[in-house]
């Protein structure tokens, strides 16, 4: 029996190698997530109404993550040239930006664990980040994905998916878990367009600020 089991796990191994060595362009879109919490901690923080939903834009190493659905909407913009992070806040027309002595935090690698999952119709593949504190379980298909190259050199214009290990595929489903809380956050929606570059930009007019004291 052991051995049966070996042979498939060997066999799905080789199956999700040779998937994500094909040759594939980058992504340029939108991808829509829902979020969900559970736990002794989520029915703490659904106190403060966050978020329900997620939108991800991507343009080459340009990435714009809108976080709606709560009481406290906020906008991240990764901005490559600068190598910063902004949080947008289109309200006051001003963003603020991380500061330039925050570490770039440390890229634990994903590992490959066997399982699949169908998510709007794209087979995807498991892969497990282990942290201190926290387990991440990510489910990336291999045709969506970014160019890791484009992203050399960076310490805080980062992805938060660009783990080693994950061939800089985009996840279709998230699931993080800590000891007092599992958060999901599940695509609903994969739309490939071409994006305006200046869409990903810190709009013209906008203050720049120090970093956002509110959060």
């Amino acid at each position: 029996m052991r051995r049966w089991w070996a042979f498939v796990f060997w066999s799905s191994l080789w199956a999700q190698s040779e998937a994500f060595q094909a040759p594939t362009p980058p992504f340029e879109g939108l991808i829509v997530y829902k979020v969900k919490a559970k736990g002794e901690a989520a029915e703490i923080l659904k106190e403060n109404e966050p978020p329900t939903e997620m939108q991800l834009y991507v343009k080459g190493n340009r990435f714009l993550v809108n976080e709606t659905g709560g009481s406290f909407p906020i906008s991240r913009l990764y901005e490559p040239d600068s190598d910063r992070v902004y949080v947008l806040d289109p309200r006051l027309q001003r963003a603020f930006r991380s500061e330039p002595y925050r570490k770039k935090p440390k890229n634990y690698p994903a590992h490959y664990i066997g399982d699949t999952l169908r998510i709007l119709g794209k087979l995807c593949y498991a892969f497990q980040v282990k942290k201190p504190n926290e387990e991440i379980i990510y489910y990336v298909a291999p045709e969506y994905r970014v160019d890791v190259s484009a992203f050399a050199g960076k310490r805080r214009a980062y992805a938060f998916f660009l783990n080693e290990g994950l061939y800089g595929a985009i996840p279709l489903k998230m699931i993080r878990k800590r000891k007092d809380m599992t958060i999901e956050v599940v695509a609903v929606r994969i739309q490939a367009m071409k994006l305006d570059a200046e869409s990903l930009r810190i709009p013209r007019g906008y203050q720049i600020w120090g970093y956002d004291y509110r959060r």
